[in-house]
């Protein structure tokens, strides 16, 4: 007798776990689960920064200003010339036909931005990070633009008449028929730079380095190459003073 009922007492039990256990499965599939909005709140997205993939944001000259912080902004064609800019982050921004004549540049950040057919003249940019920024049809001329990072940028039919570029930094820039005349490259980097059909006439290249630059075509007359690295590595002088 006492058997039987320990039998029955067991399944019954048995039957309870397996109901609970049922019961905890259909409730998880029922209730939709809250850990996605915990976990991954919806994105803030700051002043200036694109909303849809592929999509620039239009941004005012007054509303740059108030931050000089302006990352994938839609700035083509724009009035900037004669602002203070020192320091002001523009990457990846479209700045194509945009006039920033006599605009302070020192120190900020344009890598990657647009600035086809942009006017530069007399800009000062200082230690600015242009890198592999569209400069192609551009106007630079008289500028300041002392150590300057211009790395893999496009600088192709790009006009830097007289311009400031010592120690600037165009290793494997496209510079093809720019024009450099009288500009000062003393220090510059050209390492594995395009220069084809280029005018460095009267440019003064002192301590340059063009190991592996390409220089077919280029207008070489009038320059200073003193000490500068030649594309086969050797010195213009032969040897260096250091």
């Amino acid at each position: 007798m006492l058997r039987n009922i320990l039998l029955v007492t067991g399944t019954l039990l048995a039957a309870s776990v397996a109901a609970a256990v049922w019961f905890k499965q259909e409730l998880s599939r029922s209730t939709p689960s809250t850990a996605t909005e915990i976990t991954n709140p919806s994105p803030v997205v700051t002043p200036f920064t694109k909303v849809a993939k592929g999509a620039l944001k239009r941004v005012s000259r007054e509303q740059l200003l108030q931050t000089k912080t302006c990352i994938e902004c839609d700035l083509h064609g724009l009035d900037l010339s004669n602002l203070d800019l020192n320091k002001a982050n523009l990457s990846r921004s479209d700045l194509s036909g945009a006039n920033l004549s006599r605009t302070k540049l020192t120190n900020a950040t344009l890598s990657g931005a647009q600035l086809t057919g942009a006017n530069l003249q007399h800009t000062d940019s200082q230690g600015a990070d242009f890198r592999n920024v569209d400069l192609s049809g551009a106007n630079l001329s008289h500028a300041q633009h002392l150590n300057i990072n211009l790395t893999q940028a496009n600088l192709s039919n790009t006009l830097l008449v007289k311009t400031e570029l010592r120690d600037a930094n165009f290793k494997q820039a496209r510079i093809d028929r720019a024009n450099l005349q009288d500009a000062s490259l003393y220090g510059t980097i050209f390492i594995e730079a395009k220069l084809i059909n280029t005018n460095l006439n009267g440019a003064d290249l002192r301590y340059a380095n063009l190991h592996k630059a390409r220089l077919s075509g280029t207008d070489l007359s009038n320059t200073r190459l003193d000490w500068a690295i030649m594309p086969d590595g050797t010195s213009y002088q032969g040897t260096t003073p250091y």
